[in-house]
């Protein structure tokens, strides 16, 4: 008798510790066991108190006042004729989250009406599922009817990029700290881009809902960026409260998928979802009562749609169910092994403690095992990835690098023949052909086909140890050379002005003088096809190149009025294998850079005061030594029309 009584004093100890245990691990809500041995007598006790002839509604209260403004209401209506109709009536709750989700646990809800982030939370825990999505009528579906947008004044100069905005101190403004679109899908394209959101919105204020509060904050210039949902700018132009020319949209995205101003990827709205477990009767008419409805600015009630997109956003923002991966992974392996969870307890309680304490030992240490392995494994993985890279980068430097360097620099001449060639196919078809055209086209084709050949030649010389091919050269009859092959190759319609000195004398091989040119003004065009002209200082878009006299050397300067740059974004430049353009290699700058060097010169590159770019190669000046040949190779060439005689 004394040693049962012990047993059930022990028992019971171990179970109350048990309870303690798991609600400080997961919560008081979120406990299973206690949940589990609680529930039947919480059920008993509440049994009399629940209508069975009522449907209950709830509202998650984090809905922007907005949304529930434009759309709740009708929904509201709808849902209550659908409920008259089977002879019962409509509960509506609004409640914070915290008190749905123990609502929804208790079974205290039949359907929710929430933003998808809640919805990604309940769905994730198997507690709800989605029979219904709004779908605003600028959406190609209901799967893309929700978005942020950015936005600044128009006459804001700093900021034009999320990179400006994450590297700046700047006063932001958003319509909720709790509004999906209106402030937690601003994180993600930051998170994207590897830049920190926190320090962009570091200086944050929010506008209790409101977002036209925002948008008079910028630009009453209060703020310096504002974040409202997607497609509001366009929704209170409607109504004259703003006009789109007072804002400009930071990352701006395509409107294919949601045709309006907006920052981020599209997600679903609003979502109508039900407490899993309630009577399908029910379900299917209110599917039907949402589908057949009608509201405001022609949106309208969609079925549901893959929510992957949802959910992986969300995963990247460690948000809703990702909020504690650990912790989730946990809590929904105890809610699908609930019985055996328990029943586990009860055994290990009734008599083997002793075995609990090896079991625990044993996998306490086989545990520390695998870890030692896979630690072990990433080791050797790391060292492996290692080894590879630096073998990649050794590879990368001799066979890429010439590769590189060759179709780098056989595009343009190639581009030429090819243009050249189509030309001269056109007029022979049309019979236009005459023999000084047909003559003249064919000089310009063996021109660039020569000029491939050489460059092939150059870069294969260079994998041979050789000297470096100099003569005597006037750098002023280089550029002028280099400027013709430029404008032929049609890559922009930018002039170029020759400037400075027209008798500079060098020691040079003027094939690679003229390529490094030749890589600055493809960047200069490339600059100027990235800006609106309207962007430009005085409208005038134009490439100057610039030869100066500087004591014992000569510096030809590549200037051009583009776009707006940085010292930190000059510093950059000459980084192999970095670059600013979508489909760059990263190697035009770097082989400028090496050829100014082959040549025991130098270059570096500056912002334009104004707009744009300066770029210097700094050349040593031709020296007269005793015993020399004086020879200087040339070749024939016009002067450009272009061509102003002055010195700026």
């Amino acid at each position: 008798m004394r040693r049962f009584f012990i047993t059930c004093i022990t028992i019971l100890v171990l179970i109350l510790s048990a309870l303690g245990v798991e609600s400080l691990i997961m919560g008081n809500q979120n406990s299973i066991l206690r949940q589990t041995l609680t529930s039947p007598v919480r059920e008993f006790i509440e049994s009399p108190s629940q209508l069975k002839n009522q449907v209950v509604v709830a509202v998650d209260m984090q809905i922007d006042p907005t949304m529930q403004h434009l759309y709740l209401k009708q929904t509201i209506n709808a849902i209550d004729k659908s409920v008259q109709a089977r002879d019962k009536f409509l509960v509506l709750k609004f409640h914070e989250r915290r008190d749905l989700e123990e609502l929804i646990y208790d079974n205290k809800i039949d359907f929710i009406i929430s933003d998808p982030d809640f919805f990604a939370q309940l769905a994730f825990e198997e507690r709800a599922k989605a029979i219904a999505m709004l779908w605003h009528p600028q959406a190609k579906s209901a799967g893309y009817s929700s978005a942020a947008t950015i936005v600044v004044s128009s006459n804001n100069d700093k900021i034009y990029t999320l990179n400006d905005l994450a590297r700046g101190s700047y006063r932001v403004k958003a319509v909720d700290s709790d509004s999906f679109s209106g402030f937690t899908l601003a994180k993600e394209p930051f998170v994207e881009m590897n830049l920190s959101w926190q320090t962009a919105f570091k200086d944050i204020r929010f506008a209790d809902g409101e977002p036209l509060n925002v948008l008079n904050s910028v630009k009453k210039g209060e703020v310096d960026v504002g974040i409202v949902p997607a497609c509001y700018i366009e929704y209170a132009m409607t109504r004259n409260l703003v006009h789109l020319a007072d804002y400009r949209v930071i990352n701006p995205q395509s409107v294919s998928d949601l045709a309006c101003q907006h920052s981020t990827h599209e997600y679903p709205g609003l979502i109508v979802s039900y407490r899993m477990g309630i009577d399908s009767n029910y379900i299917l008419e209110m599917t039907n009562a949402l589908l057949g409805m009608k509201l405001p600015a022609g949106a309208t009630w969609a079925m549901p749609e893959n929510s992957l997109a949802l959910f992986d956003m969300l995963h990247r923002l460690r948000m809703g169910p990702y909020n504690n991966v650990a912790y989730s992974a946990f809590y929904r392996m105890l809610s699908e092994n609930r019985t055996i969870f328990i029943t586990a307890i009860f055994l290990i309680v009734a008599g083997f403690f002793y075995n609990l304490i090896i079991s625990v030992e044993v996998a306490s240490r086989t545990r520390a095992l695998k870890r030692a392995l896979a630690e072990k494994e990433r080791i050797a993985k790391q060292q492996e990835q290692t080894n590879e890279y630096i073998s990649r980068l050794e590879r990368t430097g001799i066979v890429g690098q010439m590769s590189s360097m060759i179709a780098h620099e056989l595009k343009q001449p190639l581009a030429t023949v090819s243009n050249y060639t189509r030309g001269l196919l056109r007029r022979i078809e049309k019979g236009n052909a005459s023999p000084e055209t047909i003559k003249t086209i064919l000089t310009e084709i063996e021109y660039h086909t020569d000029r491939a050949v050489d460059i092939v030649d150059h870069v294969r010389s260079y994998a041979k140890a050789h000297d470096v091919k100099r003569e005597k050269h006037n750098l002023r009859d280089i550029v002028v050379n280099t400027v013709a092959t430029f404008e032929k190759s049609g890559r922009t319609t930018v002039p170029v002005i020759i400037e400075g000195e027209r008798n500079a004398l060098v020691e040079a091989d003027d094939w690679e003088i003229e390529l490094a040119l030749l890589n600055l003004m493809k960047n200069s065009a490339d600059a100027f096809a990235e800006i609106h002209p309207a962007m430009l200082a005085d409208g005038s878009p134009r490439i100057r190149i610039r030869i100066e006299d500087h004591e014992d050397c000569w510096w030809i300067r590549v200037i051009d009025n583009a776009k707006l740059v940085k010292p930190e974004f000059t510093d950059r430049f000459f980084q192999k294998l970095e670059t600013s353009k979508a489909h760059g290699l990263g190697l035009g700058l770097s082989i400028v850079s090496s050829l100014a060097e082959r040549h025991a010169g130098r270059v570096w590159a500056e912002p334009n005061p104004g707009r744009g770019v300066i770029v210097t190669i700094e050349l040593p000046k031709y020296a007269d030594l005793p015993g020399r040949t004086e020879t200087i190779a040339t070749s024939p060439t016009s002067e450009n029309p272009k061509e102003h005689n002055r010195f700026n």
